[in-house]
């Protein structure tokens, strides 16, 4: 504990320059608890990340960031910057943007052999460069190529399909994506409940820890 001596005519500057001095560990220790928190937030949405995805691309959930917290800005901001990952945070209906029908990827279908070793689809191979090529190369059932290319057909149910012949056996069909009017997304990675139940746990005590050590410390 630190002591203080001062007289009666010096009192008022006394106080204040001591309340500018704790006011100053005070803010120092907010900002060094937020980031704390902040990071440790990073780390537990990576974390839920891995466990309700299958992550081809392991580095694709290091991208959540953190913008760190300063003594004027008492702020810290934990962000996913890939706009595409949003609705597999809240949920709800995903919509065709482009088309009548929203083309879908068959888990087992032959898509697999269409992507990077990151595990992205290749560009060529998305639905809507298939649906370009598909109108632009219309289907000759004679042609023989050594690379078959994916072509459009309707199945029984009338639903839009993208397939491609086996490679070894022409006769075989692989499908890689189906039409649907609207696809159900889960919420399957809640970003928001993460952090606050995070901050919720980890803030308090960061910032009793910080602020014991900057008192501790203070010149």
């Amino acid at each position: 504990m630190s002591v203080v001596k001062c007289d009666l005519k010096n009192l008022s500057k006394v106080l204040e320059k001591e309340i500018r001095k704790d006011l100053k560990q005070v803010k120092f220790a907010a900002s060094v608890a937020l980031n704390n928190t902040a990071f440790k937030a990073r780390s537990n949405l990576i974390d839920e990340y891995n466990k309700s995805f299958t992550v081809r691309n392991t580095n694709l959930p290091k991208a959540v960031t953190v913008e760190k917290a300063t003594k004027e800005k008492l702020q810290a901001k934990v962000s996913f910057p890939k706009d595409w990952m949003y609705i597999n945070a809240k949920g709800g209906k995903k919509e065709p943007e482009h088309s009548k029908v929203l083309m879908v990827p068959l888990k087992n279908g032959g898509l697999k052999d269409y992507r990077t070793q990151s595990g992205k689809i290749k560009q060529s191979k998305k639905p809507g460069n298939l649906l370009k090529y598909a109108d632009s190369h219309p289907l000759k059932t004679r042609a023989h190529v050594a690379n078959p290319h994916p072509f459009v057909m309707n199945n029984k149910n009338g639903q839009t399909m993208i397939a491609v012949r086996d490679k070894a056996n022409r006769k075989e069909l692989k499908f890689l994506y189906v039409g649907v009017p609207t696809a159900n997304v889960k919420k399957r990675w809640d970003f928001e409940k993460i952090v606050q139940d995070t901050a919720k746990k980890e803030l308090p005590g960061q910032f009793d820890a910080a602020f014991k050590k900057a008192l501790a410390t203070a010149k």
